[in-house]
């Protein structure tokens, strides 16, 4: 059997024997994001293969081959018109084309065969690997009636390439007026399935399983999506959908970091886990991003002392639990606030001796991995009474699952943590985006602060304010309670 492996913008042509027990080719390229894609593309190409001999090979339609000879047409105009070199090279083009097209082209002409077979042979020859680089793009295998049909089409294809870039070198270079004689391709098992963008989504989601948040986020995005492409097919999805929809949420004004990082990543999730599981051909969302330059003023600051003490004032003062607890909890550790918000009483513990707290997923959505974790209570949280504050209560502390309104959208510790952030902001400090300093996160950037200034190590900092350890190195071994209670008693908060 012969396979064309998509690989990046070529095809890797290989045989395989009955007895061949793998497939191996090399991905050509040594950036580990573009070999994940391109390793993506080749499993789906591959997988469709498997399915085809299970199935039979696909059809094709007169469509479906016209459709395919155009994206021929298109590479072929679009990589040699610049510098289409002199007429003649054109005329030579011609002349094998037409060879082709009446058999007499290649070692075809040479065998004894009606002038019918002679005639499929040359084309074959001359443009099969056109063919087979159109289809592994998609990932189709066709049946033999089919590539005969797209073999004819795809020299019609290059014969109008052919003279048009003929033109080119000629100095005409007025827009092809046959150009647009293509349709555009819909492959016929993505048609046949008419697979929803949203059910790719659903696909990831479930197999993924990232916070609640964060699923409800993305698939509002991947809605928004919809809504602007009018195409619920996902296989009729266009890499140039994707791009206008980027450039009407950056005309809007929306941030570049927030259209990367979170709408176009929430469809490229989708499209990839798509791929990866056959349920489509590509991923039109790779590649798409705005490329923009973080400019000197943008990035987050923590907390300076005074406005940490006032804060912490503040809260000392404050008789409603949220409000008062909060702030010094994400203070001593580092957490974020939304960690803190969803606490239990059954997550305040007593280990290995040590007053702690239990940050699990078991309590509410977390970010990633490294979230679940548990540290320990710093000393001026345990002076300031929070264990009294604890005793005797069950469930979360800062909210009423049972007084959470049927038509609310957020997630309870959510909105909790808004409610903080515009608790402090009313306390007329300079904070917010405007000022580079989150409300409550800014607490994050000043633990990290104070803990390199506490020559803390950054290991055991990461695993306090549980980010993902620098490096594989880093990664093995564990920090242990006691370890995070020493440093923690390094860590200066201001008296409440």
């Amino acid at each position: 059997m012969r396979l064309s492996i998509p690989v990046g913008e070529e095809v890797a042509n290989i045989v395989i024997s009955e007895k061949a027990k793998d497939v191996r080719t090399s991905l050509r390229t040594r950036d580990p994001g573009e070999a994940k894609e391109r390793q993506a593309r080749a499993v789906a190409y591959l997988e469709a293969v498997w399915r085809s001999v299970r199935e039979g090979p696909k059809r094709l339609t007169h469509k479906h081959t016209l459709a395919l000879a155009g994206e021929v047409y298109a590479a072929w105009t679009k990589s040699l018109e610049d510098d289409p070199g002199p007429s003649e090279r054109w005329l030579r083009v011609e002349v094998d084309n037409l060879r082709a097209e009446f058999g007499q082209y290649g070692r075809s002409a040479l065998m004894t065969l009606s002038d019918g077979e002679k005639r499929t042979r040359s084309i074959e020859e001359r443009v099969g690997g056109f063919s087979d680089m159109v289809l592994a793009k998609h990932g189709l295998v066709i049946d033999a009636e089919s590539r005969v049909r797209l073999n004819h089409e795809v020299l019609g294809a290059l014969r109008q390439a052919s003279l048009t870039l003929m033109k080119r070198a000629g100095g005409d270079y007025r827009p092809d007026p046959d150009a647009d004689r293509f349709p555009e391709f819909i492959a016929p098992s993505i048609a046949a399935k008419g697979i929803s963008l949203l059910d790719l989504f659903d696909g990831w989601a479930n197999e993924r399983k990232p916070s609640q948040a964060t699923v409800d986020q993305w698939r509002k995005h991947c809605e928004a999506f919809l809504a602007f492409v009018g195409k619920n097919d996902a296989g009729q999805v266009t890499k140039a959908d994707v791009v206008a929809w980027k450039d009407a949420l950056v005309a809007t004004g929306g941030s570049p970091k927030t259209i990367n990082d979170s709408k176009l990543a929430a469809v490229r999730a989708a499209f990839t886990w798509g791929v990866e599981n056959v349920r489509v051909a590509s991923n039109p969302a790779t590649g798409v991003a705005v490329r923009y330059k973080k400019q000197a003023g943008e990035r987050m600051l923590g907390f300076d002392d005074t406005e940490a003490a006032a804060i912490l004032d503040a809260a000392a003062k404050e008789t409603r639990p949220a409000y008062r607890w909060l702030p010094l909890l994400c203070a001593a550790s580092g957490a974020r606030v939304g960690e803190m918000a969803q606490l239990r009483a059954e997550d305040v513990i007593v280990q290995d001796g040590i007053p702690a707290l239990r940050i699990t997923a078991e309590a509410g959505s977390l970010k990633n991995l490294n979230s679940e974790r548990v540290i320990p209570l710093h000393p001026e949280v345990l002076d300031t009474g929070f264990l009294e504050f604890v005793k005797g209560k069950k469930g979360h502390l800062f909210y009423n699952p049972v007084r959470r309104r049927a038509d609310a959208k957020k997630p309870s510790h959510k909105i909790v943590a808004k409610n903080v952030a515009d608790w402090v902001q009313k306390l007329g400090l300079k904070v917010g985006r405007a000022h580079r300093k989150d409300p409550s996160h800014a607490w994050r950037h000043r633990f990290k602060t104070l803990a390199r200034a506490a020559r803390i190590e950054d290991s055991v900092a990461d695993a306090i304010v549980g980010h993902a350890p620098g490096s594989v190195a880093k990664a093995y071994g564990t920090v242990t309670l006691a370890t995070m209670h020493e440093a923690l008693s390094r860590i200066p908060i201001p008296k409440c």
